[in-house]
């Protein structure tokens, strides 16, 4: 979309990440743990070592440097959403996947199409890295992210269970 451009993520850009990031993982939840009120959802999850986890797993993966981990900011640095993609190489079938790790669009973008482009950057991209195939999650119960994935052409190929003990 006009008006949009696109950097690495830094370092510097965690707080931003992390923040969308808790925010798909509570809309991908179980509905038992989206029991709790998003800001305790919230609370706890930064108070575990999982937001630094996947921070440092984001930054090492750029280290390949078809990754492609990216910020996605209005012409005056307001944050519009981010995308982060890993390659994976699987000799035995001779296939490159690239993995959507993350794509994130933040609140008030949502349902204003940059969901769409931010998967038809990471398309565009993983043909370039010689992709064959584009894979991606979310939670069950996620209908927008499903509903985005549909529109843009995935497949369903694979459903977890869990049970709550």
């Amino acid at each position: 979309m006009d008006g949009i451009g696109y950097r690495t993520i830094r370092a510097e850009d965690r707080a931003t990440v992390l923040e969308l990031h808790c925010e798909i993982n509570y809309a991908s939840d179980t509905s038992w743990a989206r029991e709790l009120p998003y800001e305790a959802y919230r609370d706890k999850w930064m108070s575990t070592s999982q937001p630094g986890q996947f921070f440092e797993s984001l930054l090492r993966s750029m280290d390949d440097p078809r990754t492609m981990a990216e910020l996605a900011e209005t012409e005056d640095g307001r944050t519009v959403g981010y995308l982060w993609v890993q390659f994976v190489d699987v000799p035995d079938y001779a296939l490159t996947i690239a993995e959507i790790c993350d794509i994130a669009v933040a609140r008030e973008y949502r349902g204003r199409g940059f969901g769409l482009d931010l998967l038809r950057r990471i398309e565009d991209r993983a043909k370039r890295n010689g992709a064959g195939l584009l894979r991606s999650e979310t939670g069950a119960e996620n209908a927008a992210s499903r509903s985005l994935h549909a529109k843009f052409g995935f497949e369903t190929y694979r459903i977890g269970f869990e049970k709550r003990l």
